[in-house]
C-alpha cells in the first residue's frame, strides 16, 4: 500500500542511492498521477534493493524547492536500508504530496471533482499545489458564487464549484473524523445533498486508494528479508549493472545522466562536487557548462576517448583514472572559461558552435604548466578557437573527431612536454573535415552569430530583461527584397544583418532602412559598418558587397589574421584581391 511506503520513507527505511538523478517531476505530472490513483489506474512497479552495505545515499525530500541542494550520508552503521533503483520520481512525488510541500505549496483536493467526461484523457479528479492564502481565496469565491446563485434563482440547482481541502486532512482522519469533516463542509460551503454524496464517495475512494489498495503501486525488492550474512546478497557491482540495464531499457536517463550515476556509486564525492563545480563555471556567463561537457572532458583527459561509453565505467581502473584526473580537468575548464572571457570576449556557447568544439582545448590545458595558456601560445589558441567556432569541425561526428584530433595532434605533444598549440594542424583538420580553406566571407557567413557579435562588440551574455533579448535582423527588409526578385543568398547574408533587441525588431515591421534607422545614433551605425548613404534599394548590391568586405577586414584585424600571415600555408589564402 502507498501509505506503508510513505511510512518507510518517513522513517528513512527507504532511501535514494547516490546513483539516482535529481527529482524532475513538476506539479502537473504529480497531480495527473493522483487523478490516475483515484481512477484506480496502476502506477507500475518500483524496484528496491535491501542491503546492509555502507553505501552512500540521500533521504527523500520532504519540502522540495527547485534550488534544493542534495546532501548525502554513508550507511556507516550498516543498518538495513532499502535503496530505490527504479521509481524515484513516483515515490518522491507521493511523499511530497502526502507529507510535505513542493516549492512551498501543499497539495489540495477538489472534493467536488470527479465528473467523468467523454474524453478519458481529461482529468476527472482535480488536485492542485496551492498556498493556504490561495485556497482561502478560491473557496471564498465559491461561497460567494453560491450565495449569488441562490439570490438570483432559489429553485435553480446550485452550480458545482470547486472546494479545495487539504489532502492530508482527509487521510489523517478516522471514519468518524471524516463524517465530522463532511458535516463541517456542508455548513461552511452550503453543500447540497448531491454534493455531499460526491464528497463522501471521493473521501472513501481516496482513503482506499492510499491505505488499502495494494494494486496501485507494486513493489519488487531485491534481497528482501535475506539474512545479513547471506552469500546470495547482491553486491554494489550487481546493483550497478541492474541499474544500467533498467535505465537502458526505459531510456529514463540520458547517457550523461547514466554515466554520472555510475560515477556517484563508485566515487561518492562526485555526487556533491560536480554540481557545485558546474554552478561555479556558469556564474556570470552563458557558456552552458553542464554534466555532459564535464564528463566528456574527464573522459578525454583520462585518455578514454570522448564517447559516452557506459561500459568504460564498469572497470574500477577506469573510474580511478577519472578520479585521478578530476582536479586538473576542472582547472583546465576554469582556465578555458577565463580565457574565453578575457581574450576571446565570448560568453555564449551558441557563438562557438556548441561546447564540443572546446573539448580539445580542455585536453590541451590539462597538461600545460599550471593548466594555464602559455603567453607564447595566446595568439595561436585564440586563432584556433575562432577557427573551430567558424568551421564547427567537432559539432558533427564529435565522438570520433575529438578523439582523433587529441590522439594525433595533442597527445604526442603532451608526451614530449611540449606546450605549443598546433595551430597549423588545427587549420588542416578544419579544412579536411569541413572543406573551408580560406578566411573569407563564406566562412564568416557559416557562423553569422559569432561574426555579428564580434562586429558589434557583444559577448552573448544573458539579458536581465527578456524584451532586450538580441536578435539577428535584416537591415533591408527581406519581404521587399523578395518582391524585387533578389536571391536568398543575396538577402540572407552578413552584409544585410545586424543584431538588435527583440522588441525593437518586432517594431520594425517592413520599414525602409531610411525610416527605421532615422533615430539610430551614427556611432552605432559606424560601429556596425552600416553606411546609411547607401539606404536605397537601387544601391542594395553595392551596400552588401561593401559591408561584407569591411566586416571581413574588421574580423581579420580582431583575431590578428593579416595579409602577412605566414603560418597558413596553402590552406589559408589571405590575398584580398581574390575576396
Amino acid at each position: 500500500m502507498i501509505s506503508n511506503l510513505i511510512t518507510q520513507i518517513e522513517n528513512d527505511e527507504i532511501v535514494l542511492p547516490a546513483i539516482q538523478r535529481d527529482f524532475v517531476w513538476n506539479e502537473q505530472r504529480i497531480t495527473m498521477m493522483f487523478d490516475s490513483i483515484m481512477r484506480g489506474y496502476p502506477l507500475g512497479i518500483a524496484l528496491l534493493w535491501e542491503t546492509y552495505l555502507d553505501i552512500k545515499y540521500r533521504e527523500f525530500d520532504k519540502d522540495f524547492h527547485k534550488e534544493t541542494k542534495y546532501s548525502f550520508r554513508d550507511n556507516d552503521q550498516k543498518r538495513r536500508i532499502k535503496l530505490v533503483l527504479d521509481g524515484q520520481q513516483r515515490l518522491q512525488s507521493l511523499y511530497l504530496a502526502l507529507e510535505g510541500t513542493l516549492d512551498g505549496k501543499r497539495i489540495y483536493f477538489d472534493i467536488l471533482s470527479g465528473k467523468k467526461a467523454d474524453d478519458f484523457r481529461e482529468v476527472f479528479y482535480i488536485f492542485r499545489f496551492l498556498e493556504s492564502s490561495k485556497v482561502q481565496e478560491l473557496n471564498q469565491k465559491s461561497i460567494e458564487h453560491r450565495i449569488q446563485e441562490e439570490t438570483e434563482e432559489e429553485e435553480k440547482d446550485i452550480e458545482d464549484t470547486s472546494i479545495f481541502v487539504s489532502l492530508k486532512e482527509i487521510l489523517n482522519s478516522s471514519p468518524e473524523g471524516r463524517l465530522h469533516l463532511k458535516n463541517k463542509w456542508k455548513e461552511e460551503y452550503n453543500l447540497t445533498e448531491k454534493e455531499l454524496l460526491t464528497v463522501e464517495l471521493n473521501m472513501n475512494k481516496l482513503v482506499h486508494s492510499i491505505t488499502n489498495d495494494s494494486n496501485i503501486l507494486k513493489i519488487s525488492t531485491i534481497d528482501e528479508n535475506k539474512s545479513r550474512e547471506s552469500q546470495d546478497r547482491k553486491t554494489e557491482s550487481d546493483i550497478l549493472e541492474a541499474f544500467v540495464r533498467i535505465n537502458r531499457q526505459g531510456i529514463a536517463l540520458s547517457r550523461s545522466d547514466l554515466i554520472f550515476s555510475m560515477l556517484k556509486l563508485n566515487w561518492k564525492e562526485s555526487a556533491e562536487e560536480l554540481p557545485e563545480f558546474i554552478k561555479e563555471m556558469n556564474d556570470g556567463n552563458n557558456l552552458g557548462i553542464d554534466i555532459d561537457f564535464v564528463i566528456r572532458s574527464l573522459f578525454a583527459v583520462s585518455n578514454m576517448g570522448s564517447k559516452f561509453d557506459v561500459d568504460l565505467l564498469r572497470k574500477h581502473s577506469n573510474v580511478n583514472k577519472v578520479k585521478s584526473n578530476y582536479e586538473r580537468t576542472c582547472n583546465a575548464i576554469r582556465s578555458l572559461v577565463d580565457f574565453m572571457m578575457d581574450d576571446l570576449n565570448i560568453l555564449n556557447s551558441g557563438l562557438i558552435g556548441g561546447n564540443l568544439n572546446l573539448i580539445p582545448i580542455v585536453y590541451y590545458l590539462s597538461y600545460t604548466k599550471d593548466n594555464l595558456v602559455p603567453n607564447s601560445e595566446i595568439g595561436n589558441l585564440k586563432k584556433a578557437l575562432y577557427i573551430f567556432s567558424f568551421t564547427k569541425p567537432f559539432s558533427r561526428y564529435g565522438d570520433s573527431r575529438i578523439g582523433k584530433f587529441i590522439r594525433e595532434e595533442l597527445k604526442p605533444l603532451a608526451a614530449k612536454n611540449d606546450n605549443s598549440f598546433p595551430l597549423d594542424n588545427s587549420i588542416y583538420w578544419a579544412n579536411y573535415w569541413e572543406g573551408y580553406n580560406r578566411f573569407d566571407v563564406k566562412l564568416l557567413q557559416r557562423n553569422r552569430h559569432l561574426t555579428l557579435h564580434l562586429l558589434q562588440g557583444m559577448q552573448g551574455t544573458k539579458v536581465k530583461y527578456k524584451k532586450n533579448s538580441p536578435e539577428i535582423d535584416h537591415i533591408f527588409p527581406k519581404s521587399t527584397l523578395r518582391e524585387k526578385e533578389y536571391e536568398w543568398s543575396e538577402i540572407d547574408t552578413i552584409g544585410n544583418f545586424w543584431i538588435l533587441a527583440k522588441t525593437k525588431n518586432q517594431n520594425k515591421s517592413n520599414k525602409h532602412p531610411k525610416e527605421y534607422f532615422a533615430d539610430v545614433d551614427d556611432a552605432i551605425l559606424e560601429k556596425s559598418l552600416i553606411d546609411k548613404t547607401l539606404f536605397d534599394f537601387s544601391k542594395y548590391k553595392t551596400f552588401i558587397v561593401k559591408r561584407e568586405n569591411e566586416i571581413l577586414l574588421k574580423i581579420k584585424k580582431n583575431i590578428n589574421i593579416d595579409n602577412n600571415e605566414i603560418d597558413f600555408p596553402e590552406i589559408w589564402e589571405t590575398d584580398d584581391d581574390s575576396e
